[in-house]
């Protein structure tokens, strides 16, 4: 393909050499505009020398550009039909790595250890169907990424950075603030995308925290804790507990007690330190 037409103009015209044709069962809505990608990676921070690991390059517009000014990028996509795309529009690059997988399903530590090296970031224009499923994935990827860029449906990046007391306050929105702080970059409107989605987008960043409430090797048991507290809404603190850990009445009001909550209080209520109270109680 003609090394002089613009990358945007190149991801079109192999799109359509490949008869390539956006899957809504895939969720793909790709974003052809290459400066606005260009916009949205200044956003993201993305520099000289950083790694950085792609979950749904689409025909590879993004990666072409994020090619063009980090050390290392490794793209995985799960279309098999987007090979030939990707390969024309991102071509024979030494610091680019094309991966066709599933990366809910692959080994991402793994990846990144073989591929990429640490530190490492993330970003990813993925189908919205996924995004809570890949967050936690990307949460639980070793070494941790500095930072996490994603595109979201707004109504997800609402309930990402919900607080308590807010209607949308939930065990992932609880999850995100112990791994990191979130912040929308871009509101993006459904005219960015070919085909245009029937939803409000956001382009968000999740900063992710190197000195987290407890220690790595009790993370697991934390997150549980926070998944307990949220397990049935309109439901007692002493329910969820029960209903989780199955510990009897007695032993779950005893818990709430040493953790200086209030008996009746919902887990739902509780903030990211009131858990933490809940967490020390138990394992104090």
């Amino acid at each position: 393909m003609n090394d002089d037409i613009s990358l945007g103009l190149r991801a079109r015209v192999a799109l359509e050499a490949n008869g390539f044709r956006a899957a809504h069962s895939l969720g793909q809505n790709f974003i052809l505009d290459e400066d606005f990608l260009a916009h949205l990676l200044d956003l993201a921070g993305v520099g000289e020398g950083d790694r950085v690991l792609e979950i749904g390059p689409g025909p590879g517009l993004m990666t072409a550009l994020l090619a063009e000014r980090a050390g290392r990028i490794v793209a995985v996509e799960l279309d098999e039909k987007l090979r030939p795309v990707l390969e024309a529009v991102v071509g024979a690059r030494e610091n680019s790595t094309l991966v066709f997988a599933d990366a809910l399903r692959c080994d991402l530590s793994a990846l990144v250890a073989e591929k990429l090296g640490a530190p490492w970031r993330a970003v990813a224009n993925l189908p919205y169907y996924i995004t809570a499923d890949l967050i936690l994935k990307l949460f639980e990827t070793r070494p941790l990424p500095e930072s996490i860029c994603l595109m979201v449906q707004r109504e997800a990046a609402e309930r990402l950075m919900s607080a308590p007391g807010d209607k949308n306050w939930c065990a992932l929105a609880a999850t995100v603030r112990f791994y990191g702080d979130c912040e929308i970059l871009e509101d993006v409107p459904p005219q960015r995308f070919e085909p245009a989605p029937h939803v409000d987008s956001c382009f968000i960043r999740i900063d992710v925290k190197q000195n987290r409430l407890v220690p790595e090797a009790r993370e697991a048991e934390f997150l549980k804790l926070i998944r307990c507290c949220f397990h049935m809404r309109r439901k007692t603190l002493a329910n969820n507990l029960k209903a989780v850990y199955g510990v009897s009445a007695e032993r779950a009001a005893a818990w709430i007690e040493a953790a200086g909550l209030k008996p009746q209080v919902r887990g739902e209520a509780l903030t990211l330190e009131e858990i933490l109270q809940l967490f020390e109680a138990e394992h104090s």
